[in-house]
């Protein structure tokens, strides 16, 4: 599937060479992830198909194009923090006071990380940073949930955007170190909210389904200045990028920064976007993981992507 509006800007490429990119990246990529295991720790989720791959990328001229599994729903988990924050930010500009910019030193799910620091998580990306923020999303609208699921089913242009009730229920059932960081959030008077509200919410927003043609669609915000008036000030969209550069991928950040050179943030269904402001998004889907919790293959495809198309942001 190729769409074509438009000229590409000097960084891009055409949209056949873009197609071709896409196309050899995806074919890297599924070599890649043979190296992945699809996680074990959603039950919901270990029964999917590892073979699974698709990949789009659009562009702030117009192209959009796809390749392999590219419309194919899956879960997003931690991909739906990066539209989580966006959502909290519309109502609560000054949100980063709860949840900082800082990379992590100790991984995404770090108990210990969130104690040394007094309950204030390192960033939002990582679960205690997520927590804060479906916490407070709750308290100013009622449903972190379906605020969350609207912003991407709006972004996205997909209607098939919703929370997956089984996978949430999966997810519940099996997290113990989650509930452990909501209740030391608790505990050091950090959430709004009731603990079990707040997990419900965050269960159910992590959910999420979408496509990677989708999720591409939805981060074009990221990189097209003529959208962040419909979503967000410019000020925190820069934040946002920033933020993704150096923690979007937990402790692989520094790796993927040298590797790919382009903010990004992954998810643990096997999704990745990564972004090229003023350029352009691309999105992978592939299941297995490596020990961050992050795809693979998808790391893989969006790196050679990267380097036969020129898109970096150094």
């Amino acid at each position: 599937m190729t769409r074509r509006v438009g000229v590409l800007s000097p960084r891009s490429s055409h949209p056949d060479q873009l197609l071709a990119h896409a196309r050899a990246a995806i074919d890297h990529g599924r070599s890649a992830a043979h190296a992945g295991e699809v996680t074990s720790k959603i039950p919901a989720l270990a029964a999917v198909d590892p073979a699974s791959f698709g990949l789009s990328v659009t562009t702030v001229d117009g192209a959009e194009l796809g390749v392999g599994d590219c419309v194919v729903q899956f879960s997003l988990q931690s991909l739906t923090k990066l539209f989580a924050l966006v959502a909290l930010l519309r109502v609560e500009p000054e949100a980063w006071a709860h949840v900082g910019w800082a990379p992590t030193e100790l991984g995404y799910g770090s108990v210990a990380e969130l104690e040394r620091s007094a309950g204030r998580p390192r960033n939002p990306f990582v679960n205690a940073g997520a927590l804060i923020v479906t916490d407070r999303l709750l308290h100013h609208t009622g449903s972190a949930v379906e605020t969350v699921a609207e912003l991407v089913r709006d972004l996205a242009g997909d209607p098939a955007v919703a929370s997956d009730a089984a996978v949430s229920a999966s997810e519940a059932g099996a997290d113990h170190r989650n509930r452990a960081l909501a209740h030391v959030l608790a505990e050091h008077g950090r959430l709004l909210n009731d603990v079990d509200d707040v997990l419900a919410h965050y269960y159910a927003q992590c959910a999420i389904t979408g496509s990677a043609l989708g999720v591409a669609r939805a981060g074009r915000f990221l990189v097209d200045r003529r959208l962040h008036g419909r979503v967000l000030d410019s000020d925190n969209v820069r934040r946002i990028n920033a933020v993704l550069l150096t923690a979007g991928m937990y402790g692989a950040a520094g790796d993927i920064a040298y590797r790919v050179g382009l903010p990004a943030k992954s998810g643990v269904g096997g999704g990745v976007l990564a972004v090229l402001p003023g350029v352009g998004t691309v999105c992978a889907w592939s299941p297995p993981l490596d020990r961050e919790g992050n795809s693979v293959g998808g790391v893989a495809a969006i790196e050679q992507f990267s380097r036969t198309s020129g898109w970096s942001v150094f």
